[in-house]
């Protein structure tokens, strides 16, 4: 199971997105589940009317197997459930045949709305981690292939710290396949290179690629030597990449993938059987079996530690809280007592037209100033919001100019690198903790920080000098 998202701004156009949904010349079969293109439309309007950056979210659901509409559905509520989503504006369901004649042969496309009903917007926070752990749940429900993804140990730490017994069964089924002996999938190449070199060419080029390469890879009896003359023959070329143990394989055109990926083999794999290259490969790769340091546990926080947290907290606490810098909240309490206002029956209209009029009396007769309320509750109502506009603005032009003072900024520097401080392996750093001098603990945390850049940095310079020195040789 693969899962993509892609976010659409609100100022682009979705006729794009609709007209991809709708392509019949790529799809044997487009079938809309849910939904029109007005639903975008209004999507869009609304998050644009809202301010919102974002209007659309576009998810498409690729099963590696064949499974039913039910687990389509089951996919799709798990993502809803993850990223606090409504319900789509459309599903669409196309059915088009591999490349390589593997594979289920439908997907979906769902459609959700950035800007919620909530007045919120959705969550988009480590959003392709996250899809990665919506997928990897799926498969694992559904007993199906483990697709290796980026964002792997970042999965399994999250599933691992969940309170419930069944996310932490799913991270130590995780752990068994990608720190274990087994060799998972992995993507041949990425959606936005399939995107790129299809407009490129005019056509989907990357997947009949792998299937060619693959059918040529198979019928060499998984010799390399013979793969590679036998993909020479078909126009390929083997070059080395940009990143070092990488390899690629370029067809005419100039179109190209990794040769590892291609043949689903690991880096260190490929380059095993490139020194031998006339043997096959074997049946059984060698373990590697990924070893994760023993790490040291976050120190507890102690009375002085929360103290001195407090102290900054109360620096870099804004004069207004965030839900008080919006003019709708603002507003919202007024609003209430117009729309009380209007249900007054008209014994209570009277009784106030009559104290208004004994108002413009008193400022006639004896020149005693008075307001007078709006008569209207449409008058009273722009009055509210062009008020609690003002007023919010001038609120976050203060919390704007809070944060930009020195010592809130310090204060925040410091709280970041305290908490570092909790989970710091360095020694020195953790009896400084303990002992309660936060600003040592602080000064060599940085420190530790600067020396390992530092050498970095001489490391990137090394090359550079030793190649000078060597000039300055032979001149």
């Amino acid at each position: 199971m693969i899962i993509k998202a892609t976010r659409i701004k609100a100022a682009d156009s979705w006729h794009g997105l609709w007209r991809h949904l709708m392509r019949t010349d790529e799809n044997e079969e487009v079938r809309i589940i849910r939904g029109q293109k007005f639903n975008l439309n209004q999507a869009v309007l609304d998050a644009a009317s809202r301010g919102c950056q974002y209007g659309l979210r576009h998810v498409m659901l690729n099963p590696e197997l064949e499974i039913t509409p039910e687990q389509f559905e089951a996919c799709q509520t798990g993502y809803q459930r993850e990223f606090g989503a409504e319900a789509p504006l459309v599903i669409v369901e196309h059915q088009k045949p591999r490349t390589d004649g593997l594979g289920f042969e439908r997907h979906r496309h769902l459609v959700f709305a950035e800007c919620l009903e909530t007045q919120r917007v959705l969550s988009s926070r480590f959003m392709r981690m996250r899809n990665e752990k919506v997928a990897r749940l799926c498969e694992l429900a559904w007993e199906h292939p483990l697709t290796s993804g980026k964002h792997n140990d970042q999965v399994i730490q999250y599933l691992d710290a969940s309170p419930v017994a069944e996310m932490k069964q799913a991270a130590a089924r995780l752990k068994q396949v990608f720190w274990g002996e087994e060799v998972p999938l992995q993507a041949t190449f990425t959606d936005a290179a399939h995107q790129t070199t299809k407009r490129r060419a005019g056509h989907s080029v990357l997947p009949a690629m792998r299937a060619e390469l693959r059918r040529l890879w198979q019928e060499a009896g998984y010799v390399l030597q013979t793969f590679v003359e036998r993909a020479g023959d078909k126009g390929y070329q083997v070059k080395s990449g940009d990143k070092p143990g990488v390899w690629l394989i370029e067809n005419s055109e100039g179109y190209h993938l990794a040769q590892h990926r291609v043949l689903r083999l690991r880096r260190q794999d490929l380059e095993e059987l490139m020194e031998e290259q006339d043997r096959p490969m074997p049946a059984t790769l060698r373990k590697r079996r990924r070893i994760k340091p023993e790490l040291l546990p976050p120190l507890p926080e102690t009375p002085a530690y929360k103290t001195y947290m407090e102290e900054l907290a109360d620096i870099i606490r804004p004069p207004w809280k965030r839900s008080e810098c919006r003019a709708e909240l603002l507003a919202r309490p007024y609003l209430r007592e117009v729309q009380r206002l209007e249900k007054r029956t008209d014994a209570e209209i009277l009784a106030e037209l009559l104290a208004a009029l004994i108002m413009r009396f008193l400022e006639f007769l004896f020149g005693k100033k008075v307001e007078i309320p709006p008569l209207t509750a449409q008058e009273a109502r722009q009055w509210i919001e062009k008020e609690a506009q003002t007023r919010a603005q001038k609120r976050q032009e203060a919390v704007r100019a809070h944060f930009e003072q020195a010592d809130v900024q310090a204060a925040l520097k410091q709280r970041r690198s305290l908490r570092g401080c909790l989970v710091s392996q360095n020694l020195a750093v953790r009896q400084a903790m303990e002992d309660g001098q936060f600003q040592r603990a602080v000064g060599l945390l940085e420190g530790q920080k600067q020396s390992v850049s530092g050498r970095s940095l001489q490391a990137e310079q090394a090359p550079d000098r030793q190649q000078s020195s060597r000039g300055d040789r032979e001149i």
